[in-house]
């Protein structure tokens, strides 16, 4: 994709001037230096923390309903702040513990560095740049990390791809780098506050993660993707893996948007792991019992032109039919937390395959396998159990959840799929496919988002 300025090279210098004029206009005001990112992804309901001061000299600042008062914090200096029993209490370095009453302590970096470690109970370290206030609402700690908008990105960048990524994959980080900015950009239109969370924004996780990708931030400083037309920014969305194949946003959202398409995508085929194929296995009972049904006997799957399933019809046993879409299914056995495996139902472009209860005995080894299973096959568990390895089918609860102590009386579903999440926008395993083939970052954002123009938004 060429920048802006280097697709009219033969315009009058009038129409330039006026163009970049109302460009300055459009985008410039709509960002401050700094955002403010609202901790709740490790952070969330937290009913102690501590607050170390690791680099820099702070400022610590205790605002009331009447006045605040301001204490110098330096480095080694620390604060926790907790339940104290009918009020919060917190304590400054060696002090002891003292109620607290006051609305916002506020930890203000004094100067162009400084860093801080964030800590729980529960075993959450979180090293984070700029400054911090510290809020007690709902009996819980809420915490607002502000920081540079450019050391925001680098702790954005590596765990939403990868460090690991910048040998040969650099290109592709400096693709994430651009949509990130772009969606931080977007997101802070209106307001200057972001969260931390995957589920809600993008993953950040401070300088725990900063590495070898702040050079795909550094490399790209300042640049957006912005509708080619109205040179606002776009909403620049991007998925793990698209399993092959780009997704609309209003199949998704409802919500049209000219900058997405929904075509195959080669270069996400065969990358990527669990994250491209990946298999779900459910008993009967336990897929019905998560919507209110009895033990599911048929599922019908309404799918989409790229594979992904719009609507899902379930019955159960006495005759009860529920649908649901795509990713309801999914959010409903979404592993959420946990690891990726191959064994995860990551997103919604799947097939379903109902085992009847009969067939269910054998190994799921020899399912996998294909191997024909007679429909009036007799059942020799001794033989079974020395012919096949594995566990038998009938005693899934499912993927997640293990087995049960008996085998069950019910059907057993696979759900076998693609990709890793909505499928709209770039898909990061792909971009890293495009940038082990040699293609540019600026091509991979041209690949995935549609009629939308690269420009510098700041310096």
């Amino acid at each position: 994709m060429l920048p802006f300025s280097s697709r009219w090279p033969f315009r009058g210098l009038v129409f330039a001037f006026f163009f970049i004029a109302t460009l300055m206009i459009q985008v410039s005001p709509c960002q401050a230096k700094e955002i403010e990112v609202e901790l709740v992804w490790k952070f969330k309901g937290a009913g102690w923390v501590k607050i170390q001061i690791e680099q820099g000299n702070y400022l610590l600042k205790e605002v009331n309903k009447d006045a605040s008062t301001s204490t110098a914090f330096p480095a080694g200096s620390s604060l926790e702040l907790t339940w104290g029993g009918w009020s919060p209490a917190f304590k400054k370095n060696y002090d002891a513990f003292m109620i607290w009453n006051g609305k916002e302590i506020k930890l203000m970096r004094q100067g162009e560095y400084g860093s801080f470690l964030v800590q729980t109970p529960d075993g959450q370290r979180v090293s984070y740049r700029g400054s911090l206030s510290l809020r007690w609402e709902d009996g819980n700690c809420k915490l607002i990390n502000r920081v540079d908008q450019e050391d925001y990105l680098k702790g954005v960048v590596p765990i939403e791809m990868s460090n690991s990524w910048a040998g040969d994959g650099l290109e592709a980080l400096k693709a994430q780098a651009v949509a990130a900015r772009t969606y931080m950009v977007r997101k802070t239109q209106n307001t200057t506050r972001i969260t931390d969370s995957p589920d809600y924004d993008q993953a950040y996780l401070g300088r725990n993660v900063e590495g070898s990708a702040g050079r795909a931030v550094e490399s790209t400083r300042g640049e957006i993707l912005v509708d080619s037309i109205t040179y606002q920014a776009i909403d620049a969305l991007y998925s793990s893996h698209n399993g092959g194949y780009m997704e609309l946003a209003e199949n998704v959202w409802n919500n049209p948007d000219p900058h997405f398409a929904s075509q195959p995508d080669p270069f996400s085929a065969g990358i990527g792991g669990p994250a491209d194929r990946w298999r779900f296995i459910v008993g009967a009972d336990v897929l019905g019992k998560a919507f209110e049904l009895g033990p599911i006997a048929k599922i019908e799957l309404d799918k989409l032109p790229s594979g992904r399933i719009k609507k899902v019809s379930m019955q159960d046993i006495y005759g009860k039919l529920v649908s649901v879409s795509g990713r309801a299914l999914v959010q409903k056995f979404y592993p959420y937390g946990q690891p990726i495996t191959s064994q995860a139902f990551l997103g919604n472009m799947f097939s379903a395959q109902r085992i009847p209860n009969h067939e269910a005995v054998f190994s799921l080894d020899q399912r996998v396998k294909g191997m024909p299973i007679p429909l009036n096959a007799t059942i020799d568990s001794q033989k079974i159990k020395t012919r096949y390895s594995g566990p038998r089918l009938s005693r899934i609860l499912s993927s997640s959840q293990g087995i049960r102590d008996f085998p069950a009386t019910y059907d057993v579903f696979i759900f076998n799929g693609r990709g890793w999440g909505h499928g709209v926008g770039m898909s990061q395993w792909g971009a890293y496919h495009m940038a082990q083939r040699g293609y540019t970052y600026r091509e991979i954002l041209d690949f995935y988002y549609q009629q939308t123009d690269l420009i510098k938004f700041y310096l």
